[in-house]
């Protein structure tokens, strides 16, 4: 009779996985928030006229608030002083404003070309700013729900299966982070970037009702634990000096600076990974976040069997150490210049996907063995916002460093589209193109010639990039370089169009995709490639020296891995112990 009075919700093992599901659906929705314009950045270049110092500025601005305004610090606070169910709905509501913000900078809000003076030390696009203030503040949130969800999770799991059961709930966000990187950038082409953002922004919304649903389930279960007249209101209630345990302990250090370490070697991947994609394996535009996108689908598989692992066996120390090595392995191939097979890149992502299951899987589960429970708000909150500091630093150092080692690159595609603009438009306009009919009967109008411009000068680039990369590039003057650009540009459009009669236009006067209209862009496109190629003007990035910030972030995780399993054996945190209590 006693054994069953003493039986909480959480002893219901429907019930626990039920309440993880819910918690992990608003993580699912932030995470394809977190990665929501990850494998645009050629799209943001060619639509807003961004660089990848600007692009730098908006992945890096996620850790602003949360690092230089100690925002992780506070929440964590607050979510041990204030509890789980005030978090939940605090953090999300954050997220939901955020995002918000971030969509209405894409929706036109704010101006493309005007600038913003921050402090009077930096100029930033207006575009820029907005859309990097609404990131930071969704990122406020993002990493309050984080913490708030990981300590959930040791409560309702502790002494169970909690290594699984944190797997599980990466594994689910890590999803939300796959679908962005897999469909992002063709969703973003086909509908536009303001309503991409939008979709998840109401994702979000949804996510806040989940939380309060989970919160009914939360209250029960602190009735049934005598925890219900203030959450944490007991002996163990949290107190400000309690943060002397977390600030004094050696290997909370040593797990917090792991964790920055490798989720900066890791997470800035899915903001430049794309773009590494297109500019040194010829991938196209479209599908460039694939390949990243197999890393966090790639973890929904392996980090619960990996968590498994540790509940069972144990040897969590290890399992650091051995993602570590494969990070290395990982940054040195995508760091070697001649790599250049998208065979290559598919397996070495494969390998990335790995490691970034088996650190994750063993690391979060770890904490509880080193802080007490009482404190795990703030020590997750510390540990996630010296993460932040790396989420802040790395992405802007990343593109800095991209735009600096390739000056030329941005200034010259803006040069080559619109000179390509231009001819195109001088050359349809008024000829027997414009009196074709279109695929909904209509004529041509000047809207249909600007769009088709567009995309055809669009196309230009992505052709280039993708099919004529070139390892040396002549420096030309910019003016020098819109005239003969111009020039040919205009010369080989007009071949092409003398080229098509009045039959092939009779031909495509209903179906949109088989156009001669197409057909002639398509043509055009690669026969402009060829001169950008031949005159050795080189349109893809080159990140050999950008990539060496991943390389040495590796290494340096490698040693920290390594300290902390010396540091377990001489405190006996039980690292290397199972989690699962027989």
């Amino acid at each position: 009779m006693t054994e069953i009075i003493k039986q909480t919700l959480r002893d219901s093992k429907k019930a626990r996985w039920i309440a993880l599901v819910i918690l992990s659906f608003t993580m699912f929705a932030g995470y394809m928030f977190t990665e929501v314009v990850s494998p645009l950045k050629p799209i943001l270049e060619r639509a807003y006229g961004w660089d990848s110092a600007d692009f730098g500025i908006l992945t890096s601005s996620y850790g602003m608030f949360n690092v230089f305004f100690f925002m992780l610090l506070i929440v964590g606070i607050l979510l041990d002083k204030f509890g789980i169910r005030f978090s939940t709905i605090t953090s999300v509501l954050i997220m939901i404003i955020g995002g918000s913000i971030k969509y209405y900078a894409f929706r036109g809000g704010f101006s493309v070309t005007e600038t913003v003076n921050v402090f009077g030390l930096w100029e930033i696009k207006e575009q820029v700013f907005y859309a990097s203030l609404g990131y930071a503040l969704f990122g406020v949130g993002v990493e309050y729900a984080g913490i708030t969800v990981s300590k959930a999770v040791v409560k309702w799991f502790k002494g169970k299966e909690m290594a699984l059961a944190m797997g599980m709930q990466v594994a689910i966000a890590r999803l939300g982070s796959a679908v962005p990187l897999f469909f992002g950038a063709y969703l973003a082409n086909s509908f536009g970037v303001p309503l991409w953002i939008l979709s998840i922004v109401v994702m979000l919304i949804i996510g806040l009702v989940a939380f309060f649903y989970y919160n009914v389930m939360d209250k029960k279960l602190d009735k049934q634990l005598d925890e219900d007249i203030v959450e944490g209101d007991t002996e163990d209630e949290f107190k400000f000096s309690d943060l002397g345990v977390i600030i004094g302990n050696r290997g909370f250090w040593l797990i917090a600076l792991l964790c920055v370490l490798f989720y900066s070697a890791v997470f800035p991947f899915y903001k430049y990974g794309p773009d590494l994609m297109v500019n040194k394996f010829g991938v196209s535009e479209d599908w460039a976040g694939f390949l990243p996108g197999l890393v966090p689908f790639g973890t929904m598989l392996l980090t619960p069997i990996f968590g498994g692992i540790y509940d069972k066996k144990g040897r969590g120390a290890d399992i650091m150490i051995l993602g570590a090595i494969l990070l290395i392995i990982v940054h040195l191939i995508f760091y070697v210049p001649f790599i250049t097979s998208v065979y290559a890149a598919f397996f070495n992502v494969i390998i990335l996907g790995i490691a970034f299951s088996l650190v994750p899987s063993a690391m979060w589960p770890s904490v509880p063995k080193i802080i007490p429970e009482k404190q795990l708000g703030s020590a997750y909150a510390t540990i996630f916002w010296i993460q932040n500091v790396g989420l802040w630093g790395i992405p802007l150092l990343v593109g800095i460093v991209l735009n600096s080692t390739n000056p030329t690159i941005s200034p010259d595609k803006k040069i080559i589209q619109s000179s390509f603009k231009k001819a195109y438009v001088e050359v349809v306009e008024g000829s027997k193109l414009m009196n074709a009919k279109t695929f909904d009967g209509k004529n041509y109008t000047e809207a249909d010639l600007k769009f088709f411009a567009n995309n055809s000068a669009s196309d230009l680039v992505q052709t280039v990039v993708a099919k004529y990369p070139q390892d040396s590039v002549i420096t030309t003057n910019a003016d020098e370089l819109k005239a003969k650009s111009y020039e040919y540009f205009l010369r080989i459009l007009n071949a092409n169009l003398n080229d098509i009669d009045d039959a092939d236009l009779a031909q495509y006067s209903d179906d949109k995709e088989n156009m001669a209209f197409v057909n002639f862009n398509a043509e055009s496109v690669d026969n402009a490639a060829v001169f950008v190629s031949e005159k050795k003007l080189k349109l893809n990035y080159d990140y050999q020296t950008t990539w060496s910030i991943f390389v040495l972030l590796t290494f340096v995780a490698l040693i920290v891995a390594f300290l902390l399993k010396m540091e377990d054996k001489r405190k006996a945190y039980g690292l290397q112990l199972p989690n699962i209590e027989e």
